[in-house]
């Protein structure tokens, strides 16, 4: 079984207003970038930047998606400094760090980091929270949030699906470390909790983590997480996995469960692709729209190029330039983003259950008609 590295952004059931997608993308600065699109050419920048600083990882966790693209180098450090710069100057409004690899794994991840707060942009980053400790203060003061991939609730659980090359568990370490952050930081921390079983050839259940979902939401919240986040797992080509019967019904009463442990400071959040796991809804997802609108305000940087979204990360098709090689405004407005772009259908390419489906289907929405005025800005991870 595979799993999908963590997006920064996913849509959930239960909305609040920091997650409700309609209002983020009517905020003011937001309307004026997606009204942008309507002119000819790209916009300007990307308002999204998803940045993977290395294919570095500390871990070995046998249903890696990324497990080709891993231990393969990373941006050279002065060159990620300079695209750093390139893309302030170019006008990008947010920046997640994600992987790929694990991203504070890079020795400049902490002068990235920042740099970009210090100059105005939001700051995301998705971790396996072993090196938060390294970085403590700068990630306290700057990022607007850090979700950690937990995906477990004990340290037994931990070392089977998220192995250490070390042979010892570095389950405790990542608690540690995100208890400790949860004093200092600023922004949100997340528990980010991926349902993952491994089956044998039969079909028999070999091990699961779903039995502690409920145990991985009371830890969250004891550790000073703002939310515990239950996600699915997704194949090598990002297709939903679904779940033995006995388990479905088992994540059922967990999730249901956890939502009682909510308070004014902590939320269980459910991703909306969960609920098609836990309906046996995990076929295809089809999209009748031939134009991706979020590909043109997002993008995806890597050391090996970049690429229209993190579903096509090392996907040769799909690369739109290589800021290792071309600036950062090169890229954006170049031959090949634009030739890629051209050709990219979500109704042919997209058949997965994409994360950006429903914003995707706003944007058309409003690209129709625009409204004149939006809301304040407060959230630029649209």
């Amino acid at each position: 079984m595979l799993h999908k590295p963590q997006d920064d952004e996913e849509q959930y059931l239960n909305l609040g207003e920091e997650l409700n997608l309609r209002k983020k993308l009517h905020q003011t600065s937001v309307l004026e970038r997606i009204g942008e699109l309507r002119a000819p050419g790209p916009a300007p920048a990307p308002w999204v930047v998803e940045l993977d600083p290395t294919t570095a990882c500390n871990l070995a966790c046998p249903d890696c998606i990324s497990r080709d693209l891993l231990n393969q180098g990373g941006f050279e450090r002065e060159r990620l400094r300079d695209l750093a710069r390139e893309m302030v100057d170019a006008g990008v409004r947010a920046v997640v760090l994600i992987g790929g690899g694990e991203p504070l794994a890079h020795p400049e991840a902490e002068w990235v980091i920042r740099y970009f707060g210090e100059n105005g942009l939001q700051i995301g980053v998705t971790t396996n929270g072993t090196l938060i400790d390294r970085h403590m203060d700068c990630l306290a003061e700057h990022a607007s949030w850090v979700r950690v991939s937990v995906d477990a609730a004990s340290s037994e659980t931990f070392q089977h699906f998220r192995p250490s090359p070390k042979g010892v568990s570095e389950f405790d370490k990542v608690i540690d470390n995100m208890r400790a952050f949860a004093r200092r930081k600023r922004g949100k921390l997340g528990y980010s909790f991926l349902m993952l079983t491994e089956c044998d050839r039969e079909g028999r259940v070999l091990r699961s983590n779903i039995p502690e979902i409920y145990s991985g939401a009371l830890l969250a919240r004891d550790i000073g997480c703002d939310y515990f986040e239950v996600k699915p797992s997704f194949d090598f080509n990002h297709f939903l996995i679904g779940q033995p019967d006995a388990l479905l019904n088992q994540a059922k009463e967990q999730i249901n469960a956890i939502e009682h442990l909510q308070t004014e400071s902590f939320r269980s959040l459910t991703a909306t692709k969960t609920r098609f796991v836990l309906d046996n809804d995990v076929q295809s997802q089809p999209k009748d729209y031939h134009d991706c609108t979020v590909a043109k305000l997002r993008t995806l940087l890597t050391p090996s190029g970049a690429y229209v979204c993190p579903y096509f990360r090392g996907v040769a098709a799909k690369q739109i330039g290589d800021v290792t090689k071309q600036s950062f405004t090169e890229m954006w407005h170049g031959a090949q983003r634009a030739a890629v772009m051209e050709k990219l259908d979500p109704s042919k390419d997209c058949r997965f259950h994409c994360i950006r489906h429903e914003s995707n289907l706003m944007l058309e929405e409003m690209l129709k008609s625009l409204p004149e005025r939006g809301g304040p800005d407060y959230d630029f991870f649209i």
